[in-house]
């Protein structure tokens, strides 16, 4: 299982809606992810969210920032066929990356979302 290709993204309003309300919640000290069984089971859409309470644009920018590159790392491992939203929550304002990417491995792992072809 190869997804070494570009990271799909999720930019519709509905499916949001839909992983959020159908999906099942894994959540960790800086992240939360809801994950959905995506019905193209082609490709695993990934988007990922940072709420206007968590700060201004500059603070949320950057939380995205580090989260796309926690990501990042494990797509390559991550299953196809899912739909998956990452949550910023508030410690992940000030988190730095190596914090985020062991929490967001975690949570992927816990999820059954890992294939066993990474490297420990």
């Amino acid at each position: 299982m190869n997804n070494s290709g570009k990271v799909t993204t999720l930019k519709e309003n509905h499916l949001f809606a839909r992983a959020y309300r159908k999906g099942r919640c894994f959540s960790a000290k800086t992240v939360a992810v809801y994950v959905l069984n995506n019905r193209d089971k082609e490709s695993t859409l990934v988007g990922i969210t940072v709420s206007k309470s968590r700060g201004k644009a500059v603070k949320r920018n950057r939380a995205k920032r580090i989260i796309r590159e926690s990501y990042r790392a494990f797509h390559p491992f991550v299953k196809k066929g899912f739909i998956i939203v990452i949550v910023a929550r508030q410690p992940c304002i000030d988190a730095r990356l190596p914090d985020v990417m062991s929490e967001l491995e975690h949570i992927l792992d816990k999820a059954a979302l890992l294939t066993d072809g990474r490297s420990e």
